[in-house]
């Protein structure tokens, strides 16, 4: 038998991507209210959500979690997980078959809880280093804001990955833009923009003329139809408080 061991032979190979993933936050523990509102969401904007991958973000008091995947299954979505679940919640998880994932700000969070932040004492006679200045601190983890001068057209996506993102132009219906830090759109905004896409919640997108498919930031976001006609075809500022989208006209 073939030896299919080495990474070029394998039969099977694990990669790491960079995904985007849109959040089902449940408030209710009644399922068939939890049906109808899932299916009253999806009425909008069928096509953009037909078997779209979800993961669930579950209240403290659990519903019947093989009953909401099911639910959400039969309006068309595909649950994959469970997000920052409770030790109940991700035991649940398990027993519906389904995943569980840490955001980001959870994750960092943890690291700190467990991290300590006193310096190791400095041996006898040993001077003690001295912090790196924090310019030079940002600088060493700063990204590159991408720029794109085309208009970004409709069927293209564009990510700008660990930072900004500055579209000089326009974005077409049909189009995506995302960055895992703020978006700028110097001209019409027709597709879908989602900035903080790796859970940045201080992400922002700036817009000249806001008339979007979809804006989303760290992963709440609203579709067109749930979007105030006040501020269509206007410059706007999206910004994200307590988990809401806040759209704010720029003058």
């Amino acid at each position: 038998m073939a030896d299919t061991s080495t990474a070029a032979g394998a039969g099977v190979v694990f990669k790491g991507r960079m995904m985007t993933l849109t959040v089902l936050e449940i408030r209710d523990t009644d399922i068939e209210r939890i049906a109808e509102q899932i299916a009253r969401q999806l009425e909008r904007t069928p096509d953009f959500f037909a078997r779209m991958p979800v993961l669930l973000s579950l209240p403290s008091e659990l519903p019947e979690l093989a009953r909401v995947r099911d639910a959400a299954r039969d309006a068309g979505l595909l649950v994959v997980g469970v997000l920052d679940p409770s030790d109940a919640a991700a035991k649940a998880a398990a027993r519906a078959g389904l995943g569980v994932l840490n955001s980001p700000a959870r994750a960092a969070a943890e690291r700190d809880t467990t991290a300590t932040d006193a310096p190791e004492p400095a041996r006898a006679g040993e001077p003690e280093a001295a912090p790196a200045p924090s310019s030079e601190r940002e600088a060493g983890s700063r990204t590159p804001t991408r720029l794109v001068t085309r208009p970004v057209r409709s069927g293209q996506q564009i990510y700008a990955r660990g930072g900004d993102l500055v579209v000089a132009t326009s974005v077409s219906e049909g189009a995506e833009v995302l960055a895992d830090g703020h978006i700028h759109i110097y001209g019409a905004l027709r597709g879908r923009a989602l900035a903080g896409a790796t859970g940045d919640t201080d992400a922002r997108i700036f817009c000249r003329r806001f008339e979007p498919d979809l804006v989303a930031i760290a992963g709440c976001y609203k579709v067109a139809d749930a979007i105030d006609e006040g501020v269509r075809s206007r410059a706007v500022q999206v910004s994200l408080d307590d988990d809401n989208l806040t759209i704010e006209l720029q003058e």
